[in-house]
């Protein structure tokens, strides 16, 4: 992009609070650090909520060494504990309250629960589910993402129709990928049945990946949508 994601959050931000929907942005301790100001800007925005995302997003020595050991991102416990810690500390430093978690691409270990209980944080979202629904775990509310993710379903930057041709990715929610406008029109087939079940629909739409695949419009189409026909209690963008 020709901007940095914390600015892109914020046009994000603002388009969702024209058509009152309720955004939960989670942003690495780093991007805190780097843009204090752009960050409480967006925290002062009354539909927004901050969530944590780790303070690095995985990428230090410390991180890579440890997978390359066991497998996990996360690092040891006593260094994710730390980590967790820091990010808090560094938002509330802006003035902010983090009670809300998701880690970096979802990578979490039998740790992260209670270590993030532990340091006060009350939601936690982390798990990718089709029929995910809100739960009470660990001493934490988990909020599943039940609808498809755009990083990993929408073609953007260098997730062309070739690379995913050629990548061996399958989620929950399958290995295809749809230009953004398509991928709308599957985001709402997940909404519209969910609510028909009383579940509440949560969608992961990133700031980058809408500026990268359409200018954040199909974003405001799925905003117009959610003002005109759901309850925003019904549907979170986070």
């Amino acid at each position: 992009m020709d901007r940095t994601e914390v600015e892109a959050a914020i046009e994000y931000a603002e388009i969702a609070a024209e058509y009152d929907v309720p955004v939960t942005l989670f942003v690495t301790g780093k991007a805190a650090e780097e843009e204090p100001e752009r960050v409480k800007r967006l925290a002062a925005m009354e539909n927004v909520e901050i969530g944590g995302h780790n303070y690095w997003a995985f990428d230090t020595l410390v991180h890579k060494g440890w997978r390359g050991l066991t497998g996990s991102w996360n690092g040891p416990r006593p260094f994710q504990r730390w980590e967790i810690r820091k990010t808090i500390e560094t938002f509330a430093e802006l003035g902010i309250e983090i009670t809300s978690w998701r880690n970096h691409a979802y990578r979490h270990d039998k740790h992260t629960a209670s270590l993030l209980s532990e340091a006060g944080i009350k939601h936690f979202s982390d798990v990718v589910a089709p029929k995910g629904e809100v739960r009470e775990e660990d001493g934490l509310t988990v909020v599943p993402i039940n609808t498809p993710p755009d990083h990993e379903h929408v073609y953007h930057a260098f997730r062309t129709p070739s690379f995913v041709a050629g990548s061996d990715f399958e989620g929950p929610f399958g290995e295809e990928a749809h230009a953004v406008e398509e991928w709308l029109d599957w985001i709402l087939e997940y909404i519209e049945e969910h609510n028909e079940s009383g579940l509440v629909a949560v969608v992961l739409a990133h700031p980058s990946c809408m500026s990268l695949a359409d200018e954040i419009e199909s974003f405001e189409d799925l905003c117009k949508l959610a003002r005109e026909q759901y309850s925003p209690a019904k549907i979170h963008s986070i």
